[in-house]
Formats: C-alpha cells, structure tokens, sequence
C-alpha cells in the first residue's frame, strides 16, 4: 500500500526530483531517492517520534514537506508558492485537491462522495500529512474510522439549527440563549438537537463541526 506521501506525489508530483541518494525513508520507511534526512532535517523538527529507521527523505516525502511549492500554488489558485503544510489535502476520484477553511462546503461534498484520502487541518501550522493514517479521516491529530451517513446526519442537524438562527458556537456546545429559544421555539430547536445531542464532546463531533457551513456562512 502506497504511503500517503507517495499517493500525493503520484498524483500531484509530476516525477520532480529533488535528490538522488538511495536509501531507506524515514518519512515513509520505503525504499527510495532522495537526499540525506540529516542534512535536511531541522532542529526545530519535533516529529521523531514518527520516523521510521533509514538514512533519506525520499522526493515523495520532500514534495509533501515543501515550503514554497508552485504546484500547491496552482492547485489552490495563488499568486504565489505555497507551503503545504497550510493546506488540508484529499484525494478523491484519483484527483488531488489543496483546500481551505474558506471549502469547507467542497470538502463536505468530497468526503461524501467517497474520498479516498481526508487530511484536514485546522491551523496550518503543522506538517501532518505524513502522519496520515491510510482508510482513515483526519483531522490534525484526531483519526476517524469513515461512516458518510453519519456525518451527514451530524452535519446536516447541525446545519439545519444554524439556519434557524443559532451560531456556530452555541451549537456546537449546545448552550441555547433564551432569547434565541423564544424567538426561534424550542420545539423547532428540539427536533435536530435530539440527533446531534448524544455525539456532542465526541471527536466525531469535532470532525463534522469542523466542516459547519449554511448558505450565507461558509467559515
């Protein structure tokens, strides 16, 4: 099985090389090219734990660890180089998509669909692809065995009551302001927050929330 760094740069990597020193990877513990790990490795690098025994960062793993990528440029429609680690990844339908907060819409609609590979993150600020579990979704460091109907049903109560007027915020924590209640009605309330209420505080609940959007709200 493919290590979720080679799966992207299969796809997305367009044979660019970056060494040509044979080794193990410690990125993906296959066999490969690439250059020297000690020579490119950081001290700032905290992720050791992660490693697999060998001596280079095979070209598969440098082009997921880039920090000034054109083809993630061109993927996310930017002016300019992109780093990779800002952008949530999947695969799907053997096409590669870099996506933002701003799809979350789109990455809904991919993982429902049957994406073959969710990596999301929420900050940008960390290297997680290569720590991707393959059959799994993620979300930073949350890993979830996929079920489409029941994020959608998570997902769309959840959407339902931003509709009605409740924020992101008093939906995922459930608190309901008074004044809301009265205005809106509880039992209008009620009917979606009996299907989301049992989840709430449940990293699956975190995933689908992540993804919260309505037609005038897609952050």
């Amino acid at each position: 099985m493919d290590h979720t760094c080679e799966l992207v740069y299969r796809i997305g990597g367009n044979n660019i090389k970056y060494g040509a020193q044979k080794g193990f990877c410690r990125i993906t513990g296959k066999e490969s090219i690439g250059i020297s790990f000690n020579e490119w490795v950081k001290d700032t690098f905290t992720d050791h734990a992660s490693l697999f025994p060998g001596t280079i960062i095979s070209n598969e793993a440098l082009f997921c660890f880039d920090e000034c990528s054109d083809i993630v440029m061109v993927q996310s429609g930017k002016e300019k180089p992109q780093r990779f680690r800002t952008y949530s990844h999947i695969v799907c339908g053997n096409k590669w998509y870099c996506l933002t907060k701003a799809d979350k819409e789109k990455i809904f609609n991919l993982i429902c669909s049957g994406a073959e590979m969710v990596c999301l993150t929420d900050s940008g600020q960390k290297h997680i692809l290569f720590k991707h579990k393959p059959g799994m979704w993620q979300l930073d460091e949350i890993y979830l065995i996929p079920d489409i109907e029941k994020l959608k049903r998570i997902h769309l109560n959840m959407c339902f009551l931003l509709k009605l007027g409740f924020s992101q915020k008093e939906v995922i924590s459930g608190q309901y302001p008074t004044y809301k209640l009265l205005k809106i009605g509880y039992k209008e309330m009620k009917c979606y927050e009996d299907e989301i209420k049992n989840e709430r505080g449940t990293a699956f609940f975190e995933f689908a929330s992540w993804m919260l959007f309505n037609e005038t709200n897609n952050q």
